[in-house]
C-alpha cells in the first residue's frame, strides 16, 4: 500500500525481470474477468516476440477460476464450456511426448467474443483500430442519465461535470475482474448513485466488436491532495438494464493540468445492434480497492475518521476532451 504507483519497487520484482531469461513453448491461459488477465496478456507477446518455440494463448468468458460458461449474471451458452483440458492434453502430448497431435497447424491464439457467444482463431494479437468516443454533458451527468453523452464526434462547447466522494459511503464494487465473484452483473442502481457519472452513447445501428485493449482519457481533478478514478464500460439493453464489461481504476495526486490515462482490463465483446455502450465514472470502487482518503498521505496510514470529503470534476468538450479509445474490429 505504500507504493500505490508502479515505481521501481514493483519493477525490481516483476517476473518480467526473471522470465526475460527462459525460452520454452508455454501454454497461456486466462480470462476476460481474469485477475492476472494483463500479466498472462504480457507475458504472450514478450515470449511470442522472441521465443523460438511455440506460443499458445487461450482466453475465455471466464474469471480466474472456474472455466465454465457462466460468470456472475451471464451464461455465455454452451460454446463457453472450457475447453482447456482437451487442449491441455494436446499440448504435453506434442510437447513431452513427441505426438502429432496438430495443434502447431493451427492459429496460436482462441478468443471468445461475449455477446456473439463464439470463438475466434488468430495468428497475432495485432494493434487493434482505437476509435475514439467523446464525453458531452449537459453538467448533470451524475443526476440524469440523459444528461451524459458518448459520441463519435468531439463536441466544440466546453462542459463539465462535478460529483462528491463522501468516504463513508463508498461507490461499491459489482463484478469485473477486481472482486469475487468476478464477472458481469446488473448495475443499474449504481449508475444511478449521485457520485457516479454516466456517458451513454444512442443505442447503435449496427453490431459493434471490441476486441483488445481498453483506454480512457479524463480531464479530471479534485479539492484535495489526492483522489481516485474509477471508469467501468458496460453494455446498456432496451430494458435499461446495465451489464458490465470491463473496468479500470487510478489513484492520482491532485493538482495534473493534463488528462488521466487510464488504462481498462481487455475485453473481446459484440454489442448488438439496439443496445447501447456507457462509460461510468466514480471516485471508488470498494473493497476491490482501498479507499483513498484524500489525504495525499500513503494508503492505509490514514485513520477513517480523518478521511476527506472529496469534490471532483471532470471536463469534456473543446480543449479538454476527455474521450474511451475502445479498440474496433472486424471479427468476420
Amino acid at each position: 500500500m505504500e507504493h500505490s504507483q508502479d515505481d521501481d519497487y514493483w519493477q525490481e520484482i516483476s517476473p518480467q525481470c526473471y522470465l526475460q531469461h527462459v525460452d520454452l513453448p508455454m501454454f497461456h491461459i486466462g480470462g476476460w474477468f481474469d485477475t492476472y488477465l494483463r500479466g498472462t496478456l504480457r507475458l504472450y507477446k514478450d515470449m511470442a516476440e522472441r521465443s523460438q518455440y511455440r506460443q499458445q494463448l487461450l482466453v475465455g468468458p471466464w474469471a480466474h477460476l472456474p472455466w465454465s460458461r457462466k460468470v456472475g449474471a451471464v451464461d455465455y451458452g454452451l460454446e463457453a464450456v472450457s475447453p482447456v483440458d482437451e487442449m491441455q492434453v494436446r499440448w504435453f502430448d506434442l510437447f513431452l511426448k513427441g505426438l502429432d497431435t496438430g495443434l502447431e497447424a493451427e492459429s496460436p491464439i482462441r478468443w471468445f467474443e461475449m455477446g456473439a457467444n463464439m470463438w475466434h482463431t488468430l495468428p497475432i494479437i495485432s494493434k487493434s483500430n482505437q476509435k475514439s468516443y467523446f464525453l458531452s454533458s449537459t453538467g448533470l451527468a451524475s443526476i440524469r442519465e440523459d444528461s451524459g453523452m458518448l459520441s463519435e464526434s468531439c463536441p466544440e462547447s466546453y462542459a463539465s461535470d462535478v460529483f462528491v466522494h463522501d468516504p463513508w459511503r463508498p461507490v461499491p464494487a459489482l463484478g469485473g475482474h477486481a472482486v469475487v465473484p468476478a464477472g458481469s452483473f446488473e448495475r443499474s442502481q449504481i449508475d444511478c448513485r449521485t457520485d457516479v457519472l454516466t456517458y451513454t452513447t444512442a443505442p447503435l445501428v449496427t453490431d459493434l466488436h471490441l476486441a483488445g485493449e481498453v483506454m480512457a482519457e479524463i480531464w479530471c481533478s479534485a479539492d484535495t491532495p489526492s483522489h481516485d478514478l474509477c471508469a467501468v464500460v458496460s453494455e446498456v439493453h432496451p430494458n435499461g438494464s446495465v451489464y458490465n464489461l470491463t473496468q479500470g481504476y487510478i489513484h492520482v495526486p491532485s493538482g495534473q493540468d493534463r488528462p488521466l490515462k487510464m488504462s481498462l482490463q481487455a475485453t473481446c465483446v459484440c454489442i448488438r445492434k439496439g443496445n447501447a455502450l456507457r462509460l461510468s465514472l466514480s471516485a471508488a470502487c470498494f473493497p476491490a480497492y482501498p479507499m483513498n482518503p484524500g489525504t495525499g498521505s500513503p494508503l492505509g496510514s490514514t485513520r477513517l475518521m480523518d478521511a476527506q470529503v472529496v469534490t471532483l470534476r471532470v471536463e469534456c468538450g473543446g480543449d479538454r476532451a476527455s474521450r474511451l479509445l475502445l479498440p474496433v474490429v472486424d471479427l468476420g
